[in-house]
C-alpha cells in the first residue's frame, strides 16, 4: 500500500529527465516473486499534473484505487503484472491485458494485430522519448485468453480491433514506469520506509473462528521530498536579466552505483523567491 507521498515520488521519478529510468534498469528488481501494489488514483493524476509535457491518462479518471498483482522470477528481474482498479461506487474491474517485463532482454514484439487477438504480445513504441522507449521495450502486453476470446467471439473488422487495443493499452501501459520507479526505491539503501502491520491478534482470532489468515501488509513511504514550492534562482549580477519563472522537472543522475534524483522546482527571477530543492542520493551498495 504506497502512502501519498511515494505515488508522487514514483511518478515524478518515473518521467525524470536527466539519466532517465531507463538508464537504472540492472539496479532494479522485484523484491518479492509474489507481491500486490496498491495507490490512490487521484494522486498519482496530481503528480502527473505537475509534469508539462504529460497531457495525462483520461483512462485514468473513473478510478479511486489501482493495483497489480506481480507474478516474477526468483532473480526479480522478469515476470508477469496484472492490473485491477475500483471506482467510486466500489466496482472492480481486470484488465484485459496481462503484462510481460524482462529487463534483461528486449521483448518488444511487432504489431500483428491477427496475432494479438490469437493471444501474441505487442509492444508500445515511443520514438519522441528516447529513454522512455527505450525501458517500453522490455515490455509486451498481451490479451487474457478470456478477453482474447470474448474479443473473437465479436468477429470484429481490423479497424475495430485496433480501436480496442489502443483502448485496453491506455488502461494498462501507464502503469509500468511508475511500477518500476518504485522497485528502483525498493533496492536502494534507505530508498523507502516501510511499516509492517502486525496481524497476530487479528490472525489468531480469524484461525479461532476457521477463517483464512490475513496476508502480510506493509504500507510504503518515501522519504524523498518530491514536492516543489515557487521558487527562483538569484539572476546574474549586471545588466543580465535573470530567466522568468518556469518549471523545473526532476531529474536523475547516475553515478557508478550511486543515483542522484533531483527534486522538481520552479526557477525563475529572484523577486519570485529562492530555489529551495535539494539532491537525494541513493546507494545501491
Amino acid at each position: 500500500m504506497l502512502a501519498d507521498d511515494l505515488i508522487h515520488c514514483t511518478t515524478l521519478l518515473a518521467y525524470a529527465e536527466g539519466e532517465r529510468l531507463s538508464g537504472c534498469l540492472d539496479l532494479i528488481h522485484v523484491p518479492s516473486q509474489h507481491l500486490w501494489v496498491e495507490w490512490l488514483e487521484a494522486t498519482r493524476q496530481a503528480a502527473l499534473r505537475q509534469i508539462p509535457e504529460f497531457d495525462g491518462n483520461p483512462y485514468s479518471r473513473v478510478r479511486r484505487r489501482t493495483g497489480v498483482f506481480i507474478d516474477a522470477d526468483i532473480a526479480g528481474r522478469a515476470g508477469t503484472m496484472r492490473t485491477f482498479w475500483s471506482t467510486e461506487n466500489e466496482q472492480v474491474y481486470s484488465a484485459a491485458l496481462v503484462t510481460d517485463f524482462d529487463l534483461d532482454r528486449v521483448i518488444r514484439p511487432a504489431l500483428d494485430i491477427a496475432a494479438v487477438f490469437n493471444g501474441a504480445g505487442v509492444g508500445v513504441k515511443m520514438p519522441e522519448e528516447a529513454a522512455l522507449d527505450d525501458l517500453l521495450s522490455h515490455v509486451c502486453f498481451r490479451l487474457d485468453p478470456a478477453w482474447a476470446d470474448y474479443y473473437r467471439s465479436a468477429n470484429l473488422p481490423e479497424s475495430q480491433q485496433l480501436v480496442v487495443l489502443r483502448e485496453v493499452l491506455g488502461t494498462t501501459a501507464f502503469d509500468m514506469p511508475m511500477i518500476f520507479s518504485l522497485f528502483l526505491l525498493f533496492t536502494a539503501k534507505d530508498g523507502v520506509q516501510r511499516r509492517v502491520a502486525d496481524l497476530g491478534r487479528l490472525n489468531h482470532a480469524r484461525r479461532r473462528s476457521g477463517k483464512r489468515e490475513l496476508l502480510e501488509h506493509i504500507e510504503v513511504a518515501g522519504p524523498i521530498a518530491a514536492t516543489y514550492e515557487s521558487t527562483s534562482s538569484v539572476a546574474d549580477s549586471g545588466n543580465r536579466r535573470g530567466p522568468r519563472l518556469h518549471h523545473v522537472r526532476g531529474h536523475i543522475a547516475r553515478r557508478g552505483d550511486k543515483v542522484f534524483w533531483r527534486s522538481p522546482h520552479l526557477r525563475g527571477n529572484a523577486r519570485m523567491g529562492v530555489v529551495r530543492s535539494r539532491t537525494v542520493e541513493l546507494s545501491f551498495r
